[in-house]
């Protein structure tokens, strides 16, 4: 498959991007690892008059904890986030989820921000982030600004970025408190293959390390974009953990029904719910003995 000729430009810095990305027209595209986009553009679903390169830009590849926020930078190399020590202490369930994204070959050159910008509604990268509560800063000619990720996705293939601007950084919370997540996915083959369904639940004690604090579950795969539910949160937030076992099955059962997904090729939409239901359970499992045996050692 040939790919329609185009304008190649290679940007020296976020800003000189910019610039070139609001001169070039909407229907300029920005290259990062370029795993989606050149696959994309083989295929003619996109085609972009001009494609701008941010390999040459320094500082866009990080991560740094700054006052109780994890910083990510967009260029941030999957294989490289999977085990990177900061995540690992303090967002491991992130390790985890971007670990499984395509194959080695894949995660070598695929970044976080274009995981996200693809917006894809299988998309790894984003179950976790939104488990996370994380924010995500666009970069724009007349600044920076920070938009919750709960308000990234529009759609498949949709995101909120506008043409002439950039995703530059993720932004997350530290936990303050014992926390534990994990993250599954069901796909048919263990690599080279996108979800059928992903569950992301991230979970976070009160101070005191008895109770559960906060929990945050999010979907992928099972709905038009990445989703959060809410309703099956409540179920164990507030409890004593050991109280919270109890209500697993009750938690799993609200987020299968919050998922939307559809019948296609891969599977139907009810295989895909029940796959939900399961997940949740072994994710809550996981994480409730988690934090029962930090608490048990501390």
């Amino acid at each position: 498959m040939r790919i329609r000729p185009f304008d190649f430009k290679a940007a020296v810095s976020l800003q000189d991007a910019l610039i070139q990305l609001d001169q070039s027209g909407p229907d300029a595209k920005v290259l990062a690892g370029g795993t989606d986009l050149v696959l994309n553009m083989k295929k003619k679903k996109i085609l972009p008059s001009t494609v701008i390169s941010l390999h040459s830009i320094k500082n866009l590849e990080y991560v740094e904890e700054k006052n109780g926020m994890i910083h990510i930078g967009a260029m941030a190399k999957h294989a490289d986030l999977a085990i990177n020590p900061i995540l690992e202490k303090e967002v491991s369930i992130l390790c985890q989820a971007v670990g499984l994204i395509g194959s080695w070959q894949v995660r070598n050159i695929g970044t976080i921000g274009g995981n996200l910008c693809n917006a894809s509604p299988a998309a790894d990268s984003a179950p976790p982030l939104l488990a996370l509560d994380a924010s995500v800063v666009i970069a724009t000619l007349k600044g920076d600004k920070i938009i919750p990720i709960t308000s990234f996705f529009c759609g498949p293939a949709q995101t909120i970025i506008k043409s002439n601007e950039i995703l530059k950084e993720i932004l997350i919370k530290k936990p303050v408190n014992p926390s534990a997540g994990c993250y599954l996915k069901l796909r048919r083959r263990k690599a080279v293959d996108i979800s059928l369904a992903g569950v992301a639940f991230q979970a976070e004690t009160d101070p005191t390390g008895k109770r559960i604090g906060q929990v945050k579950i999010a979907l992928g795969g099972v709905a038009p974009t990445p989703i959060r539910v809410p309703d099956a949160e409540t179920c164990l937030t507030g409890l004593f953990i050991d109280d919270a076992f109890k209500k697993i099955s009750m938690c799993a059962q609200k987020a299968a029904r919050a998922s939307k997904p559809i019948d296609d090729v891969r599977a139907t939409a009810d295989y895909k719910r029940t796959i939900v239901n399961v997940f949740v359970q072994r994710c809550a499992q996981h994480v409730l003995t988690t934090l029962k045996n930090q608490r048990g050692k501390s």
